[in-house]
């Protein structure tokens, strides 16, 4: 169960696609370590001046305290009217460092110095708003298993400008991220694949010009195998050459010989990570759905994306 205390804070909720606005009521602001010390300091000078009637120590404690009240308000001020904007968030496999990218302004054109953004249990960005700029930053966020990351609230802080108070606020943005699963090398069988027909030309099996290189699958011919790269210690490698058909492999959830519904998913990711390297056609089937034959960088995401929101509720 929740904490009950956390549905009493003020939260920053923005409309659907709108950014979130900071108010004035949705700040918190508490004296730092320093800021206490200060103050203690103030009491002493106070009870000192008033000991001894000292008129020029009443005059410094008067002026330290006027210097406190107007760090209050300056720490306070550097958060009002901030908007903050998740603009989008760059795929992972699971286990990798997530990177939620924000647009940070002040509709006012005001600048804001050292503010600190972060989401609980990771690191923290420290970044300025100049007038009238709309900075881009960079929130870091560890995920630990595949599906939607969800980075939870959003923690906007600044200690400007003496250190001496902590102003905070935190900010519900709607951020999301997808999380691959993570790939699993070596366990699928790719024997004996299937020719067909290469819209472009010059890919796959073929008898004309040699155009490169890709990673050995069981199966293939021993003639075409590269065996400088196997003595250079570079791995197993297979000749290419240009022709009018390419391999064409089923990624089937079901013909693996696993139990785990986890470890099948991460194998079928390493099977589509070494085949788009490949620039083989492949398609993927899921007992909720299947992906036609393709090839390329969006179909990569497409299958990708299927695995990590297999049987998962978005």
């Amino acid at each position: 169960m929740g904490n009950p205390l956390l549905k009493l804070l003020r939260v920053v909720r923005p409309d659907t696609g709108a950014p979130a606005r900071v108010t004035g009521r949705k700040i918190y602001i508490l004296p730092t370590r320093y800021g206490l010390v200060f103050g203690v300091l103030l009491i002493t000078l106070l009870i000192a001046s008033i000991n001894y009637a000292n008129n020029p120590a009443f005059i410094l404690t008067f002026l330290l305290t006027g210097l406190f009240i107007q760090a209050i308000f300056q720490t306070w001020r550097n958060l009002l009217d901030l908007s903050v904007q998740w603009k989008q968030t760059d795929p992972v496999f699971a286990g990798e460092t997530a990177f939620f990218q924000y647009r940070v302004w002040d509709d006012k054109g005001r600048a804001h110095y050292a503010l600190q953004l972060a989401f609980a249990g990771n690191d923290g960005i420290i970044t300025d708003c100049p007038a009238n700029e709309k900075p881009l930053v960079r929130l870091p966020c560890r995920s630990r298993r595949r599906g939607v990351l969800d980075p939870g609230r959003l923690t906007l802080e600044t200690r400007f400008p003496l250190g001496l108070l902590r102003a905070w606020c935190y900010l519900d943005t709607g951020a999301r991220g997808i999380v691959y699963p993570a790939p699993l090398k070596g366990h699928l069988n790719l024997a004996s694949p299937s020719w067909g027909m290469a819209l472009e030309g010059d890919r796959g099996v073929g008898a004309d010009d040699f155009v490169g290189h890709r990673s050995y699958h069981p199966g293939d011919q021993l003639g075409h195998i590269y065996w400088k790269a196997l003595a250079g210690e570079k791995g197993l490698l297979v000749k290419q050459f240009g022709g009018d058909r390419v391999n064409r492999y089923w990624l089937d959830f079901d013909a693996i010989d696993s139990a785990d519904t986890e470890t099948r998913l991460r194998i079928l990711a390493g099977a589509v990570q070494t085949l788009s390297r490949d620039a083989a056609h492949y398609g993927l089937r899921l007992p909720d759905q299947e992906i036609p034959m393709d090839s390329g960088e969006s179909h990569r995401q497409r299958c990708l994306q299927a695995l990590a929101l297999y049987g998962v509720q978005t």
